[in-house]
């Protein structure tokens, strides 16, 4: 399972998702970008493959995986590297 579009099967955009973007500071409130995109992927995909997937796929490097499995799919959660920004890679997508 080599492929990108094999190892990412759909982007997961949910209005919790969008929030999850963002990092709650007590001082200013909700306007820290948290730099996070949520995908659905292969059940067999492991981090590695998910995040050299998302990196050939949308040209940004990854700094972290989280996944989960839930009853809709594995779970991505993706975190980009500093110097990149989620909201251009959702561009990408078509999400906004």
């Amino acid at each position: 399972m080599s492929d990108p579009f094999d190892i990412i099967v759909m982007p997961w955009i949910t209005e919790k998702t969008l929030e999850a973007r963002r990092v709650s500071d007590p001082d200013i409130g909700f306007l820290q970008n948290n730099n996070r995109i949520e995908f659905i992927v292969h059940r067999d995909a492991t981090k590695s493959q998910i995040k050299k997937a998302v990196e050939d796929l949308f040209e940004v490097k990854v700094a972290k995986v989280n996944t989960r499995i839930t009853i809709t799919g594995k779970h991505a959660s993706v975190r980009l590297a500093e110097g990149y920004d989620a909201e251009e890679a959702a561009l990408k997508l078509g999400a906004f």
